[in-house]
């Protein structure tokens, strides 16, 4: 017995500890998506690999709801540090902004955060109408592609396991992630013109190069009014996919 203890101990050692099972993703997780059963997968670690930040298995309907704060790939293990979420199940904004952005609040009404629907994880484009003195006002697309990182005073913390939908709400103020150059031009901006943000799709981040300013002329002028009808972008190619599976073995959950 002493010997198979002894032996057990050193095959333990030498693999790196008894095997623990932890969460994995299954699917490609988008930043700001809920979590959801279907997503998770378990794959067992060694003891000595397995860090704090991940989830074990038994911790799986704790998850359920909580939006991710960072993408996530298919077979990647899912951490605790990847959500919205600490032990108290809520989390300040500072530890939402990532490292190198900044997290600047702009002014908002029923328009600006489409009828309160808009909602931490969408990602908007910010256009800026001046006033000027000597000429028609204009319209500038000012800034592409910012994640929206709260939504009044949501954040995004938590879902309650399956919600789906979220009824509209008073929205004063939404808050976007930005560069600290970013944040410059947006808060000069608000102070000489009014910002509108245009809802993405979340699959589209494509930035935009050279896009026009619109002015009285683009509504007046028969021409250019045809140039803007014309200018919806066609639907791009999709692109070439790897179909190999992905090589981890998924134990219990849902898997792909």
């Amino acid at each position: 017995m002493m010997l198979f203890l002894y032996m057990q101990r050193f095959e333990d050692e030498a693999s790196g500890g008894a095997p623990v099972r932890v969460i994995i993703a299954t699917q490609d997780i988008p930043l700001g998506t809920a979590v959801s059963e279907a997503m998770l997968g378990y794959r067992d670690l060694p003891q000595s690999y397995v860090e704090g930040r991940h989830i074990p298995r038994e911790d799986a309907q704790r998850i359920i709801g909580v939006r991710v704060t960072s993408g996530v790939r298919a077979g990647e293990s899912l951490l605790w540090s990847d959500l919205a979420t600490t032990s108290d199940q809520s989390r300040d904004l500072s530890s939402l902004v990532r490292s190198g952005q900044r997290a600047i609040t702009i002014r908002a009404d029923a328009s600006t955060s489409f009828g309160g629907l808009v909602r931490p994880g969408d990602r908007v484009d910010v256009l800026l109408t001046l006033e000027r003195a000597t000429q028609d006002p204009v319209t500038v697309p000012l800034l592409q592609n910012l994640l929206v990182l709260a939504a009044g005073q949501d954040t995004g913390a938590m879902q309650r396991p399956g919600q789906t939908t979220r009824r509209p709400q008073t929205i004063n103020q939404v808050t976007l992630s930005a560069s600290i150059e970013q944040s410059q031009l947006l808060a000069f901006s608000s102070e000489r013109g009014r910002l509108t943000l245009v809802l993405r799709n979340p699959d589209d981040i494509e930035v935009l190069e050279n896009l026009p300013e619109t002015s009285t002329a683009d509504i007046i002028e028969p021409a250019r009014r045809e140039r803007v009808q014309r200018s919806t972008p066609r639907r791009p190619d999709a692109p070439a996919t790897d179909t190999a599976p992905v090589p981890i073995r998924i134990e219990g959950g849902r898997g792909r």
